[in-house]
């Protein structure tokens, strides 16, 4: 874990050294000094709209395993969004399925598979925003590569829930031919595992769901354009620099492929090299670019880690419940079995299915 976290360190700061290397300071402050920041209220509010939007959503898909209220989904989700912004390797994930197991007395493995299906959804929902601005907007060859990279492994996980669904056995001994190098526990865990993931994946059979989570990611999204809007407002960049309606978009969708590159906790470095380099296709100089980078990160980082906490608390909920009984860094013997710290809690979980 300690490598994968350094690792994550070294990328996060070359990005910041090849985002802000061309950045006047001087010029970056005063784009700050002048910024209006009334305009970050709404923006904070379209957030706080999307993030219970998308708890609504959650309830859809955790809907086949059990009725839960959409306030347990909203704290849930929110401590699970403090995790990401604090804490390495994409733990906020696991802490959020520990979460709602623990609120709502589910299992923990079948809520994680509701992530699984929500980020999959998600990253259908980013490849039609991208399919949409390329039609007004040219990208970079990279950026449209990464786009059918991500195309692929959306393409590939849906087939292969499919399957684990309509073949399950079939599936899983493919699964367990591809484990065989692994520790008989781990692959023995992992079909476990697997198998409890059919309860959460069983959103995928409810056809009469789709159109309503359609339209509510396609209304979450608009709100994530909206805080991009609103900041840009804020530094006047839209009137200063003409910039066209597909800017926001654009932001979007350069972000975003940004915070799925591996980084430090919060994303820092990689969304704003790819919020600056957004903002260069519209002649945005670096240094303003820099000033708006900085605070789309801090309006999307502060409140959000605010709240987790605040919900984390009030939950009574220990660091130890959602880093597998306090192992923040991977037990001696699991390091020499080159064990993740994930596969790890995945076995903490299996407990509870």
């Amino acid at each position: 874990m300690l490598k994968r976290l350094l690792l994550g360190l070294i990328v996060s700061a070359f990005c910041i050294y090849l985002g802000f290397r061309n950045v006047d300071f001087g010029n970056m402050w005063q784009a700050l000094l002048t910024a209006n920041y009334l305009w970050l209220l709404p923006a904070v509010g379209f957030m706080f709209l999307s993030l219970w939007l998308r708890a609504v959503r959650w309830r859809y898909f955790m809907d086949p395993i059990k009725k839960v209220e959409t306030p347990k989904l909203f704290s849930a989700m929110m401590i699970g969004y403090m995790g990401n912004n604090v804490f390495p390797l994409r733990l906020g994930e696991i802490m959020r399925a520990y979460a709602i197991g623990k609120s709502a007395q589910v299992s923990k493995a079948a809520s994680f598979a509701t992530i699984i299906v929500e980020r999959i959804i998600d990253l259908l929902s980013l490849l039609s925003i991208l399919a949409v601005t390329i039609f007004f907007h040219k990208f970079p060859h990279w950026i449209e590569n990464a786009g059918w990279l991500i195309f692929a492994g959306s393409v590939g996980l849906v087939v292969f829930i499919i399957f684990l669904m309509e073949k399950t056995d079939q599936t899983l001994r493919l699964v367990d031919f591809f484990l065989r190098p692994l520790p008989l526990r781990i692959s023995q865990g992992a079909r476990k595992i697997l198998r409890s993931f059919l309860e959460g994946f069983a959103v995928f059979k409810r056809a009469e769901h789709y159109w309503t989570i359609t339209w509510q990611s396609i209304v979450m999204w608009f709100f994530y354009a909206g805080i991009v809007y609103v900041t840009l407002v804020a530094f006047r960049l839209d009137s200063t620099y003409d910039l066209p309606w597909i800017t926001s978009l654009v932001v979007l969708v350069m972000v975003s492929i940004g915070i799925m590159i591996p980084s430090s906790p919060g994303y820092v470095g990689t969304y704003h090299l790819l919020c600056i380099q957004a903002m260069a296709f519209f002649s945005v100089p670096a240094s303003e670019a820099a000033g708006f980078a900085v605070v789309l990160h801090v309006v999307n980082f502060i409140p959000v880690t605010i709240v987790g906490l605040m919900y984390f608390w009030r939950e009574n909920f220990k660091i130890e419940d959602a880093t597998a009984n306090g192992e923040l860094v991977s037990p001696p013997e699991l390091e020499q079995q080159h064990i993740s710290p994930t596969a790890y809690t995945f076995n903490k979980m299996n407990r509870d299915v």
